[in-house]
């Protein structure tokens, strides 16, 4: 996945709290924890800074001086939630290892992603949103979908290095569509798929048996 450089949720400061954390790291937390809470269950429109604030047992000035106004602070909630995927999951093309381990590996880092509950709460308020008010997410997720949050680029790079043979974008198009019906879907549904790992593997292998080049 391409180092894009998503929106910080909030920089740290070293100063130190009683249990050795930094203040800020912790008013980071709460402030996310509270965002997320309020905007999956009152939508964006309908969501309080002042609620957020008191959810997150910060003062308003605090909330207001981090994230200047709601719009603000919706993006970066989606900036947070890029931040994490970008460092989960990487797909940097590899030329010396296997277009097979390149995937399987990708797919195995994206499971234990969404096997997290914090990263499923936070995708789950972004998805609400967006469902909600495609309009305003939509902009803020733009460079990740037309770039099938890596795959364009990674099919790209091993198209030139004579791996692969099709357009990048339809190829990125199709392994994106497969690893978000068996990974994403279930996760953000609850649902168990005990058959996961053997439908990712026939899905990357039947890929790659279309589009592979020859040796």
């Amino acid at each position: 996945m391409p180092r894009t450089a998503p929106v910080a949720f909030v920089e740290a400061q070293e100063l130190p709290s009683r249990r050795g954390r930094p203040v800020s790291m912790e008013k980071q937390q709460a402030v996310l924890e509270a965002a997320i809470a309020e905007f999956t269950a009152h939508g964006y429109d309908a969501a309080s800074m002042d609620a957020i604030a008191e959810r997150a047992g910060v003062s308003k000035r605090t909330l207001y001086n981090r994230h200047a106004s709601k719009e603000g602070l919706f993006a970066a909630l989606v900036g947070e939630l890029a931040q994490r995927i970008v460092m989960t999951s990487s797909l940097e093309y590899r030329q010396d290892r296997s277009l097979r381990r390149q995937l399987l590996d990708y797919a195995e880092e994206s499971r234990a992603l969404m096997a997290q509950t914090d990263n499923l709460r936070l995708l789950r308020a972004v998805l609400a949103e967006h469902i909600r008010n495609p309009e305003r997410v939509e902009p803020l997720l733009h460079q990740y979908w037309t770039n099938e949050y890596g795959f364009v680029s990674w099919m790209k790079a091993a198209r030139a290095d004579g791996k692969l043979r099709g357009s990048p974008a339809t190829m990125g198009h199709l392994m994106s569509a497969m690893m978000k019906s068996v990974i994403f879907w279930p996760a953000l549904l609850g649902r168990v798929d005990p058959a996961a790992t053997r439908s990712l593997t026939e899905a990357i292998d039947m890929f790659l048996a279309y589009y592979q080049s020859q040796p």
